[in-house]
């Protein structure tokens, strides 16, 4: 492990700050006045692509509206839940999301908790063998009880998981609507473009929420004025190399390995400083290059920003475009057989056994 002692962590800048740039500072300022003068049933859709600030809009929406420390006890007026695919095959589960639910508001009878936080396995025994029914019940009476007014779902594109079609996702993001409908909250759904393919499908949802868009930086003057701005701060907390100059200098290279993205370009400038502490120096444009994703890890990415802006009605972008079309795929090869079993061996006549 001596090669691990001469390392030096120091330099390595995680970037880890808030910059108030243009779109998060719109899209909380439209969420919180959302949050604040909406009626209880409503929705409120925050999407926007990944990497670009929603969880932290989250709990900043959550310290500003919620976060008075002399509330009472027993109350959970701001109720929030990540959303995963904890279902058989990694498919979203409309029952493991119920449980969850219950767990997180630690529900009396259905929380598997224990005084020292210890999972009860007799509990969760029990938990698998009631019905949905009765745990949406549960739930909805624990909102009450709770005083909840507002349910935080993150990263709801997962429910997309629901089925093999978009009408099984439709049909969950019903059955969560109509549970804060009963529950009598407000009810918050977040997450990246796809959760639109599971909304529009759902024309008793659609109609009834409110859009909050966190985008990213396009490539427009006015868009691409405010990138240089956030690469100007973030330029003032690592040390560059003096012949790197400035963040300035490779500013299409960060926007074109980030979409505009910022929680991209924050990734990026980390990695460039891990790479820069491990060879003992600052940070150079090599570092950045180093920093970058490969094209062909990017394509995911790009095709699900450039599919979300369109179904909100956005002009294709040339960087998402080059992208996506200069991707080569990656052919599969054909199986010569089934595994482990070898072809036959022919024989000539007259030379068998």
């Amino acid at each position: 492990m001596d090669e691990l002692k001469n390392i030096d962590t120091s330099g390595v800048t995680n970037l880890n700050f808030k910059i108030p740039h243009r779109n998060w500072k719109q899209a909380l300022a439209e969420a919180y006045v959302l949050m604040t003068t909406a009626m209880r049933g409503e929705v409120i859709c925050i999407y926007g692509p990944s990497r670009a600030g929603k969880s932290s809009l989250l709990q900043e929406l959550r310290n500003a509206i919620c976060g008075n420390p002399k509330q009472n006890l027993g109350e959970m007026p701001f109720v929030m839940l990540e959303i995963d695919n904890n279902g058989g095959k990694a498919a979203f589960s409309y029952k493991a999301f119920l449980l969850d639910m219950l767990e997180l508001i630690q529900h009396p009878v259905y929380s598997t908790r224990n005084a020292d936080s210890w999972s009860d396995l007799t509990k969760a025994k029990r938990n698998e063998r009631a019905t949905e029914v009765l745990l949406a019940q549960a739930l909805v009476e624990g909102l009450r009880n709770l005083k909840t007014l507002f349910w935080v779902l993150d990263e709801a594109q997962h429910i997309r998981y629901a089925g093999k079609d978009v009408s099984a996702s439709a049909s969950a993001m019903d059955a969560i609507k109509n549970l804060a409908h009963k529950a009598k909250v407000i009810l918050v759904i977040c997450g990246t473009y796809p959760v639109l393919q599971s909304i529009n499908h759902s024309g008793h949802l659609e109609n009834r929420k409110h859009d909050v868009h966190l985008a990213r930086y396009r490539d427009s003057t006015e868009d691409l004025s405010e990138f240089i701005w956030i690469l100007d701060s973030y330029n003032s907390a690592l040390e560059l190399a003096p012949s790197f100059g400035s963040l300035r200098d490779c500013a299409e290279l960060l926007y074109r390995g980030s979409f505009g993205c910022i929680g991209s370009v924050r990734a990026i400038l980390y990695r460039a400083s891990v790479y820069a502490a491990l060879e003992h120096t600052k940070i150079s444009l090599d570092h950045i290059k180093r920093g970058l994703k490969a094209p062909n890890q990017l394509v995911t990415a790009a095709q699900e920003i450039r599919d979300g802006e369109r179904l909100l009605g956005e002009a294709p972008c040339a960087v998402l475009d080059d992208v996506v079309t200069g991707h080569v795929a990656i052919a599969k090869q054909k199986s010569a057989g089934k595994p482990f079993q070898r072809k036959p061996k022919r024989y000539a006549a007259g030379n068998r056994l």
